[in-house]
């Protein structure tokens, strides 16, 4: 074994040893702020209505930041807002929760929200916040393959999480888009995620790797860089409850405005922003400390990617169009996951967007780059 291999190969049994260590703690975390949420109402803090803000993640890593980044660094309280944050496994158990109204407002995937509204079109959810303006699915190899374009993955085996993953439809796109049979064309096999992933890459047992981008993110801390192929269409809302949102407007647009705060914090400091997860929720075991920041920085960099750039003032923080949800229709009723369009009406409303944007960014910029 050459020592360049074994130095990759000690690389992931370290990051799978700090993966564990996370997602335990992580998944603690979680079902301790969840047993909470169910077992008390929604409470009110010096007469401010509490909203619970929910990822849609079984773990918490850095690079959720713009949703918890608010509490630590003071955004929502002194907007005069009370938030929550925790979590629940994946898009369609947070927005569940919404929906029940035993969560407020919660982080989940556009194409998640269309489905559940195609379904039962009187569910009482409204996205007011489009966070990630990029897909965050995507099909990667590595930058030295001779895999050059996505149709040079004709007769290739492509690694997913496992079959049921919501990757899949955006891969079936990007490969159909390509000209080729996402059916006949290439291999599809589950290698999981992480550390599993990089070794089934590492060892050729596939060609490609299609997950999201901070599971990409992380494999290429193991060692790799990647060439990316991803379809131009934005991923993932903020939406709320539609009765709170008629309750309490204001508390929604204060917390949408700390998340936009947290995000420009986020870009401008990844590495305070690390700083400030490892505070609430533990450094992670298995890596020297220099390894765990260069490791989530760079995902959270990574990640941060695919939302506004803080630099660019053309576009509002959290705004979206009718033609961006008409489209992701479309992608949806073309990979026959949904049979007719829902009226876009149901599904956002820019409504809250000018007051969300009424703050000095500037400020929050210096304060991030004093940040350490």
């Amino acid at each position: 074994m050459s020592g360049k291999t074994r130095a990759a190969d000690n690389a992931v049994d370290r990051c799978m040893q700090a993966e564990a260590s996370l997602t335990r703690r992580s998944l603690a975390l979680g079902a301790a702020s969840l047993s909470m949420m169910l077992a008390a109402p929604a409470s009110h803090a010096q007469g401010r209505p509490k909203v619970r803000l929910w990822g849609a993640s079984a773990t918490v890593e850095a690079y959720h930041g713009f949703l918890f980044l608010g509490n630590p660094l003071g955004f929502f309280k002194d907007d005069g807002v009370d938030v929550e944050f925790g979590t629940a496994a994946g898009s369609a158990a947070t927005l569940q929760l919404i929906a029940a109204g035993q969560v407020q407002m919660g982080y989940i995937g556009m194409d998640v929200l269309i489905l559940a509204k195609a379904r039962n079109p009187q569910l009482p959810i409204t996205a007011v916040y489009l966070q990630d303006r990029g897909n965050i699915y995507e099909i990667v190899v590595p930058e030295d393959s001779a895999i050059k374009t996505v149709a040079d993955l004709k007769d290739k085996t492509i690694g997913v999480a496992n079959l049921a993953s919501g990757a899949i439809p955006s891969l079936r796109a990007t490969l159909t888009d390509a000209g080729l049979d996402p059916n006949a064309s290439v291999g599809l096999i589950p290698v999981g995620n992480g550390a599993q992933a990089a070794a089934a890459l590492r060892a050729g047992r596939i060609q490609a790797l299609s997950l999201f981008r901070a599971q990409h993110a992380l494999i290429e801390t193991l060692g790799f860089k990647f060439r990316r192929f991803t379809r131009n269409a934005p991923s993932a809302v903020i939406a709320v409850n539609t009765a709170f949102l008629k309750d309490h407007r204001e508390a929604v647009i204060k917390t949408l405005r700390g998340i936009a705060k947290s995000s420009i914090f986020a870009e401008v400091n990844p590495a305070a922003t690390v700083r400030q997860f490892w505070a609430m929720f533990g450094k992670p075991q298995g890596l020297t400390e220099d390894e765990a920041m260069k490791r989530s920085a760079y995902i959270l960099s990574s990640t941060a990617e695919l939302w506004k750039d803080y630099k660019d003032k053309s576009v509002p923080w959290g705004d979206m169009t009718a033609r961006q949800w008409e489209e992701m229709q479309k992608f949806l009723i073309d990979q026959k996951l949904q049979d007719r369009p829902v009226a876009i009406e149901a599904l956002f409303t820019n409504e809250l967007t000018a007051e969300v944007n009424r703050f000095d960014q500037d400020a929050v910029v210096a304060v991030a780059r004093a940040a350490r």
